[in-house]
């Protein structure tokens, strides 16, 4: 009998799960959590030094899975967490790096993933 309320207990738990995710996706959200992409603004990260004379390097990243603006904002918080860059996001999946020092490929395409995300090119 306690097998039977476990599994009717997982099984609506799943069912619950599945229909707010669609009910996301219906209203045009991508499933990360944003509700449905309907705010029109989203706090980005704020960088203090936004003179790009000041960042020498640069590195264009293809990033997929990006679908709306909370999605840019976790890329570019997570890139931004790396001393000395300063990372822009743009849909559908195109992220600029800039950076004071030399870029390490391995620590951005290691952040971006840590966010959620995975770099393709």
């Amino acid at each position: 009998m306690f097998d039977v309320i476990v599994f009717v207990a997982v099984v609506v738990a799943v069912i619950l799960v599945a229909g707010r995710y669609l009910r996301t996706l219906r209203r045009g959200g991508c499933g990360c959590g944003c509700a449905g992409g309907g705010e029109s603004h989203v706090a980005r990260p704020m960088v203090a030094d936004t003179n790009e004379a000041h960042y020498p390097y640069a590195a264009e990243l293809t990033v997929e899975g990006m679908h709306c603006e909370h999605c840019l904002a976790a890329v570019e918080s997570a890139l931004d967490g790396i001393g000395g860059v300063w990372a822009r996001a743009s849909l559908p999946d195109r992220v600029r790096v800039l950076s004071k020092d030399p870029l390490d490929r391995a620590s951005l395409v290691a952040a971006v993933e840590a966010a959620g995300y995975r770099v393709t090119g």
